[in-house]
């Protein structure tokens, strides 16, 4: 039934009207037709300006998500998706566009499109994540106090063993003559397991703080750096931003919950649960999108039955941690990745042609130095070969014996 006068005044007032910003354009010239007031408002042009631009003079068309969704559109009829709107002052800001296309009057082809505003809400996701990093940093103060509680009720048992040990050494002064020299000899064996729990105390706060500053570099670290990488990109470059934000974010929030886990002592291993090959695959997959470099990866099918869960987290964290380096120093174009068998030993190797470093200098970096110690944990050993200018091969070799379950246990 056709549109009655009454009828086409209502749906154009209902237009005009709208809270949401809207557009009508011509689909094969993309000349604006009608703006209602909201458009206006958001957009900082008076209905008049508006009616003098094309659709494509209010996005930034070299965006790749402008163009797939006006493709799509075509397609399908209608489309939605996330676009960056231009206002009249230059100010650029976040929408999300939902443009659907109908026939009017002498059946020329029209389209309508839809623009929310993303901003508020891009602003308050930012305020529930820095709340969120900050609950995370008292969450971390908070376990790191629980373990110096720990800590601290092992020295009272330990001092309460002293205290028994001296209460039987006054008791044993009572004694007869004749039980001296058994007294002589408890005293010593009683000392001789208090120094060993001290000891065992010992290694323990060290053991500790040096697993729980490996993960913090070697993982957190790493993550907060790649979010980083990404939102850099994002701030550079117009073109997949929203992507590019979209990775940083769930980087960052896959750091919280690492975060989380380390503080109450249950940290993930995301390498048991997909496999060192394929977790280093993906390590390698989000390096190649965000740097022009080049990685392979080749691994001996036949070593998963030799290496325990241990050994595969630490040969990652290594594999891991040169990569970063890689990216952050060599200014390579390939890297190859290898792990094999060789006679007794598995062998892992890291290559790169990137602008290489002086090995004779002294290491400092922590990264360095928790590769090396992560290698001799398993009773291996890390060399690096590299000169200025010639690329840098780094050379782990573990022996077969201290790789696998029984020698984790």
């Amino acid at each position: 039934m056709a549109n009655t006068p009454v009828a086409t005044h209502l749906h154009q007032k209902a237009f005009n009207n709208s809270f949401l910003p809207n557009i009508i354009s011509i689909i094969k010239s993309g000349k604006i037709i009608a703006a209602n007031h909201a458009t206006g408002k958001l957009l900082g042009y008076t209905g008049k300006e508006l009616l003098s631009k094309n659709f494509e003079d209010i996005f930034v068309g070299s965006n790749e998500h402008f163009k797939r969704i006006i493709k799509q559109r075509g397609i399908i009829g209608h489309s939605i998706g996330d676009l960056t709107v231009i206002k009249k002052n230059g100010k650029q800001i976040p929408c999300q566009v939902t443009s659907v296309i109908f026939a009017g009057d002498n059946h020329v082809k029209k389209a309508i499109t839809t623009l929310v505003d993303r901003s508020e809400g891009i602003r308050r996701q930012t305020e529930i994540d820095v709340k969120k990093e900050k609950q995370v940093a008292t969450e971390i103060i908070l376990a790191l106090s629980k373990s110096e509680a720990i800590l601290n009720r092992l020295h009272n048992l330990e001092h309460k063993l002293d205290e028994e040990i001296t209460a039987k050494e006054e008791s044993m002064s009572e004694s007869a003559i004749q039980r001296e020299l058994f007294a002589k000899e408890w005293k010593a064996e009683i000392k001789l397991k208090a120094f060993q729990i001290a000891d065992a105390i010992t290694t323990a706060k060290q053991l500790e703080r040096s697993d729980l500053g490996k993960e913090l570099h070697d993982n957190v670290n790493q993550l907060l750096a790649a979010s980083r990488l990404y939102m850099d990109l994002a701030k550079r470059n117009k073109i997949n931003r929203d992507d590019n934000i979209d990775k940083s974010s769930e980087y960052t929030l896959t750091a919280i919950e690492e975060i989380r886990k380390l503080a109450r002592g249950l940290v993930n291993n995301v390498v048991n649960n997909v496999g060192l090959c394929n977790a280093i695959h993906s390590m390698m997959d989000d390096l190649m999108k965000a740097y022009p470099i080049k990685i392979t990866c080749k691994m001996d099918d036949d070593l998963n039955i030799l290496m325990s869960s241990r050994f595969n987290l630490d040969v990652f964290r290594i594999v891991q941690e040169q990569l970063n380096n890689v990216v952050k120093h060599a200014k390579a174009s390939r890297v190859k990745i290898n792990l094999f068998r060789k006679g007794t030993d598995i062998v892992l190797t890291v290559i790169d042609n990137g602008v290489g470093f002086d090995v004779d200098k002294k290491v400092t970096g922590i990264g360095i130095i928790n590769m090396k110690s992560r290698a001799a944990s398993h009773q291996g050993l890390a060399e690096f070969i590299s000169k200025l200018g010639k690329g840098c091969a780094l050379t782990v070799s573990f022996p077969i014996e201290h790789s696998n379950d029984a020698a984790e246990l």
